[in-house]
């Protein structure tokens, strides 16, 4: 599995989470869930018996990702949605929670706080933008 293969899906899955944070309850919520959540299976299955995607120690590929499950965390909060599920995604959950937790990366990332104000902003103007359309 290569590096930018791992970079593309995960930016579509954020996509897709973004799509159904955003959005009311109906069928293109559950779309974008699903969607979402079907690009988080596939890379369950590339991390499945490793603690990170280079094995037991924090490699590039997540330096490059780690940034992701604390943005997931935030948007199933504003969103009020469940993409990251510990019985559904058990490793990958596993490794989001092992990197976020590593004492370097723990300093260095944005308080969880922060990124769901970010997001609610965000999701906020954009659906007074969809209320307003003409």
């Amino acid at each position: 599995m290569s590096m930018y293969w791992v970079r593309v899906k995960l930016k579509m899955c954020i996509f897709g989470a973004y799509e159904a944070a955003w959005l009311e309850e109906g069928e293109e919520k559950q779309k974008a869930i699903q969607s979402a959540q079907e690009l988080l299976a596939i890379l369950e299955k590339q991390i499945e018996g490793k603690k990170y995607f280079g094995g037991e120690v924090i490699g590039f590929l997540d330096l490059v990702v780690g940034w992701i499950p604390r943005w997931l965390n935030a948007m199933e909060e504003v969103g009020g949605i469940k993409l990251l599920d510990a019985e559904r995604f058990p490793s990958l959950h596993e490794w989001s929670q092992n990197f976020i937790a590593n004492p370097v990366i723990k300093e260095r990332i944005p308080p969880q706080e922060t990124i769901v104000n970010y997001f609610n902003f965000g999701i906020s103007y954009r659906r007074s933008l969809a209320v307003a359309k003409p």
